[in-house]
C-alpha cells in the first residue's frame, strides 16, 4: 500500500476590506496578502451590502464607519442572514471612540492609520487564524 497526497486543501481565509481610504485600502491589502489572507477591496461603501450577500462567503468583513445610515442597516441584515462572518468596524484616526473594543455582539472596532496597518493585520490573524502554508514538494 503506498501512501498518497491528499488532494485537499485548506481554504485561504478570504477577508473584505471597505473603506474610502485607497492608500490605506492598498497598504492593509498588500500586507494581508503577503500574510497568504484572500482579500477583496471595496472602496464605494455602497457595493459592501452586495459583496457580502455574494454566493462565496468572507470570514472577515472590516468595513468603514463612514458609510450613510442606509448603507449601514443594509449591511447589519446581511450579518444578520447569511452567519459566520466576523465584522471589524473600522475607525478613522481622529474618531475619540475607536479604542480596540468587543462587545457581547461581537463587534470589533479598529482605528486606522498608515503606521497601524501591522496591528490590523494581527487583529485579523487572531480572528480568522492564520491562513494555510502552501504545501512543499516532498
Amino acid at each position: 500500500m503506498t501512501a498518497t497526497k491528499s488532494t485537499r486543501t485548506k481554504r485561504r481565509p478570504r477577508i473584505l476590506i471597505a473603506h474610502p481610504d485607497a492608500v490605506w485600502v492598498d497598504q492593509a491589502k498588500r500586507r494581508l496578502v503577503e500574510m497568504g489572507y484572500s482579500v477583496t477591496d471595496c472602496l464605494d461603501l455602497e457595493w459592501v451590502a452586495d459583496l457580502l450577500g455574494g454566493s462565496r462567503p468572507f470570514d472577515l468583513a472590516a468595513v468603514s464607519s463612514e458609510m450613510d445610515p442606509a448603507s449601514q442597516a443594509a449591511v447589519l441584515r446581511s450579518f444578520d442572514q447569511k452567519g459566520g462572518t466576523k465584522l471589524v468596524l473600522l475607525l478613522d484616526a481622529l474618531d475619540s471612540a475607536s479604542l480596540h473594543l468587543k462587545t457581547k455582539s461581537g463587534l470589533l472596532t479598529h482605528r486606522i492609520s498608515p503606521e497601524r496597518v501591522s496591528e490590523f493585520a494581527l487583529l485579523v490573524a487572531a480572528q480568522v487564524g492564520m491562513p494555510p502554508r502552501p504545501d512543499s514538494a516532498l
